[in-house]
């Protein structure tokens, strides 16, 4: 139902005109927001006009410090290269006075020294013959005396020896690359060739400090203005004239000198430029008009586009609202103060049948009354109109134009004006014929279901778990129970819930908020109960369930199964005669081997004691001579009542009992009966169990019967059989123990002719049987002992290159209870 102010937008007539002028106007809006646009523009092309203004005048800055800076990196380097070739034109001359005078070594010692002196870049002087001997030094003591010079014993150095080859071959004066001395200051060596009319008579070496020549021959304006550095070719400095070291926003420029530049660059960075307060200023007011204009731009497209967000969400209103009004099931009507209808909507149109012209204006009596509720219709409206109407609306049924009858329920609420005044009533009308009529069906359908639990013959109970409250019973509960919730209770097990329903009861407040079909996903538990009170075994299902009023509840079915357990029992019973025939059957099938077996042992007590009644009347009675014979005699009786004590134990009749037995022992037993049969057919039975095998919980009885079965089946089966050819006989049966995770496995295998696969699965049914004289329940019998100790007794094929070779029988038990490692093993 719409809210009355928002109901009150709605308008209470349309005219065509309203209408087109609605249109022009949605059309209107719709364009306008391209202006918002406009600011955004403006924004944009000012940035970028100032950024250009900005970066052309940054850019043609920087073009005039780079020309200013090329400019005087070339003077210094014009400088630098004058001074330098005016040196180089000096020495020439000694090297012309050397040439004519070469046995004066005072005029060039005292013309290098002169040289040295207005030159102090120049550290070193000398001269070397033609076969790179040294003829003069200057001074004779510096430390360059030794590299400068080459001879038989320590050649020149690379790089002195290359200069002093291009001025011998070239007849020119020539510049060697940097060296270094032992502190890392860098030089230069100049090699001037000594010339006598074409004739070479060696050259006259001088050595430039890198440093000396920043200092020296360098424009002390430069130094003043600028940072000028030497530089090697791996960009490295060498001198220069400030430590300051170099900063991202410096701007710098070099050039080589050439010639000796070839391996040195000098290098002049400009430093930062005091800053000019009359600029500054002009760049500070542009940067604020600038931040000024913005701003007022920003704010004009804050304003443009809050105004459209308001423009928008009015046009999606109106639309939201237009959309209601055609796709909405719920019928709207106004009215005034005085009970004429002035608005009605599609929806209203619809469900009436009525057309809107039908409608507007009306007075009551309304044309969808149905003429029999006129008057109670009446009392209606008038509550309406005095603001009477109950908050939980109207049931009422309304007549379509078609004559035809539908219910319909009716909320009204005020209808409030911008200014807080009611105008009228706004009224909502839901079609509830479906509704009804499935409430009436869901009534029938809930008196059907009670009906059949009514009926069933099972104990069907509801119990709330937070408060243990019944809240639902069956009849066959009533009838066992009352409306007691301790019957609830007892089927559970002893009169209290089990440990995963106390459990549960504590997560009632986890469980409350969750939909049923998850509760029913999460609980469901199945248990056999035996009520001593009534005498009587239920097999009762639980589960937990959502109730009808959100709370977490227990739904539990107890089924009576008293006679269904009379017969399980009656069956065990059979099942346990069965078993004990079986036993018979077998000590009936093996009585000549037992016969056999105990005539050996009571053969041998008779020939003994005939031996010691025979010496006894030759006199020969001693202890020596008589109790070998007598302790051989108790030996043989031991034996044969070992074998009267398997076969009593066997064959006596007893109710199964289920106790932890040692794997040993049952094996033992079990062979030690085996063997009778398997010896009378030449069969030896081998077994092979590993050292500590644990406990099984079983009836050792039961599972000595199977081996012992097994085991007589596999030695007749191996008795009438011939091996294949190519194959040797093997009259051997192994019985392998292994254990694995939680069980153990008895594998009895044999070489015998194995089982066909059609008949393999039919092996185990009764009174099937591959032996002409066979009953076929044995290995019946067998699998039901197996199963009954949740076991698994299956049948597999031996093949060897293909050939099928015997056959083997596994059985596995699982381990249950205390399973306790005990000592022994062995084949």
């Amino acid at each position: 139902m719409l809210s009355p102010r928002l109901a009150n937008t709605s308008p209470s007539s349309r005219s065509p005109a309203s209408s087109a002028r609605s249109n022009r106007w949605l059309q209107g809006f719709a364009e306008s927001h391209y202006y918002l646009l406009v600011p955004l523009v403006s924004i944009v092309i000012f940035l970028v006009v100032m950024s250009l203004i900005l970066w052309s005048l940054n850019r043609r800055e920087t073009e005039q410090q780079q020309d200013t800076l090329y400019r005087n990196v070339a003077w210094a380097q014009q400088q630098i290269r004058l001074n330098m070739l005016a040196i180089q034109d000096q020495i020439s001359s000694l090297a012309r006075d050397t040439a004519a005078r070469p046995q004066d070594a005072a005029h060039f010692q005292n013309t290098a020294s002169e040289l040295m002196q207005n030159h102090a870049d120049i550290v070193f002087m000398n001269w070397l013959d033609a076969q790179q001997r040294p003829r003069w030094a200057m001074p004779a003591d510096s430390p360059f005396t030794a590299r400068v010079q080459g001879s038989a014993t320590r050649p020149m150095e690379d790089e002195l020896l290359v200069a002093y080859r291009a001025a011998r071959d070239s007849r020119r004066s020539a510049y060697s690359t940097l060296i270094y001395d032992s502190s890392g200051a860098s030089y230069i060596v100049i090699q001037v060739p000594v010339l006598r009319e074409r004739e070479f008579l060696g050259t006259i070496s001088a050595v430039y400090s890198v440093e000396g020549l920043l200092i020296h021959e360098l424009p002390q304006e430069l130094g003043d203005k600028f940072k000028v550095s030497f530089i090697d070719t791996h960009n490295n400095e060498l001198a220069t004239t400030s430590t300051r070291p170099p900063l991202p926003r410096d701007v710098s420029y070099e050039l080589l000198l050439d010639p000796p530049g070839h391996s040195l660059a000098v290098r002049i960075y400009s430093y930062p430029a005091v800053g000019n307060f009359v600029n500054n200023t002009l760049v500070w007011l542009i940067a604020g008009l600038s931040c000024f204009v913005l701003w007022s731009l920003w704010s004009l497209w804050r304003h443009t586009r809050q105004r459209f967000e308001a423009q928008q969400a009015l046009f999606n209103e109106t639309s939201f609202r237009r959309a209601m009004e055609n796709s909405i099931v719920i019928g709207m009507r106004v009215l005034d103060l005085q009970g004429h209808i002035t608005y009605v909507n599609p929806a209203f149109c619809r469900m009436t049948g009525w057309e809107e012209t039908d409608l507007l204006g009306r007075p009551p009596p309304y044309p969808y009354w149905p003429k029999d509720d006129i008057h109670e219709m009446q009392r209606r409206i008038d509550m309406t109109l005095r603001g009477k109407a109950p908050s939980h609306g109207f049931e009422i049924r309304v007549q379509r134009k078609d004559s035809t009858i539908f219910y319909a329920r009716m909320f009204v609420s005020p209808l409030v004006d911008a200014h807080g005044r009611q105008t009228g009533w706004m009224s909502s009308l839901t079609d509830i014929s479906e509704p009804k009529r499935a409430r009436e069906e869901l009534a029938a359908a809930h008196e059907r279901f009670t009906t059949v639990l009514e009926s069933l013959d099972a104990s069907v109970s509801v119990l709330a778990v937070d408060k243990a409250e019944l809240l639902f019973a069956n009849r066959y509960y009533r009838q066992l129970f009352g409306t007691r919730p301790e019957g609830h209770l007892e089927l559970s097990g002893g009169g209290e819930l089990s440990p995963t329903s106390l459990d549960r009861i504590d997560m009632v407040d986890t469980f409350a908020g969750l939909p049923a079909a998850s509760l029913a996903d999460t609980a469901a538990e199945t248990q056999e109960i035996y009520l001593p009170t009534h005498q009587k075994w239920f097999e009762v299902r639980r589960q937990y369930i959502q109730w009808v009023d959100g709370h977490l509840a227990q739904l539990q079915v107890a089924t009576d199964i008293t006679a269904r357990r009379h017969a399980e029992e009656l069956a065990r019973q059979e099942e346990e005669r069965l078993q004990f025939t079986g036993r018979l059957t077998t000590m009936g099938e093996m009585a000549s081997s037992l016969a056999h077996e105990l005539n050996q042992p009571l053969a041998a007590i008779n020939n003994y004691c005939m031996g010691t009644a025979a010496l006894v009347r030759a006199g020969r009675t001693s202890p020596e001579t008589l109790l070998p014979a007598l302790e051989k005699t108790s030996q043989q009786a031991v034996r044969a009542g070992m074998i009267i004590k398997r076969i009593r134990a066997f064959v006596k009749r007893s109710e199964p009992k289920r106790t932890p037995s040692s794997i040993y022992e049952i094996v033992a037993d079990a062979v030690g009966l085996a063997e009778l049969e398997a010896r009378k057919r030449r069969i030896r039975i081998v077994t092979e169990l590993p050292a500590g095998l644990p406990q099984i919980y079983v009836d050792p009885v039961l599972i000595e019967q199977v081996l012992v079965n097994l085991l007589k089946n596999a030695a007749e089966a191996m008795a009438g059989h011939a091996p294949p050819p190519g194959q040797r006989r093997d009259p051997t049966v192994r019985l392998h123990v292994e254990r694995r995770d939680k069980a153990v496995e008895f594998q009895v295998a044999d070489h015998g002719p194995g089982v066909d696969e059609a008949t393999i699965e039919r092996l185990f049914e009764p009174f099937f049987s591959t032996k002409s004289d066979g009953m076929g329940m044995g290995l019946n019998i067998c699998r039901s002992i197996i199963e009954s100790h949740h076991g698994r007794l299956w049948v597999e094929n031996n093949e060897i290159d293909g050939v099928r070779n015997g056959c083997t029988f596994c059985i596995l038990l699982p381990l249950e209870g205390d399973s306790t490692s005990t000592p022994g093993g062995g084949t």
